[in-house]
């Protein structure tokens, strides 16, 4: 699968963060500001998104 790199804040810190998704639903974290490594739902499918891409 393809993986999609962009920005988002930092769910601990608020800070700008390195976020990346390969299966278009769950988004990996990455913040260098706290450290905070994680999984996070994907941005595109809050308030009940039906589709993704």
């Amino acid at each position: 699968m393809v993986t999609t790199r962009f920005l988002n804040n930092c769910p601990r810190c608020g800070y700008v963060a390195e976020a990346w998704s390969e299966d278009g639903v769950f988004v990996n974290v990455r913040c260098k500001m706290c450290g905070y490594e994680g999984r996070l739902p994907h941005p595109d499918l809050k308030n009940g998104a039906w589709r993704v891409g």
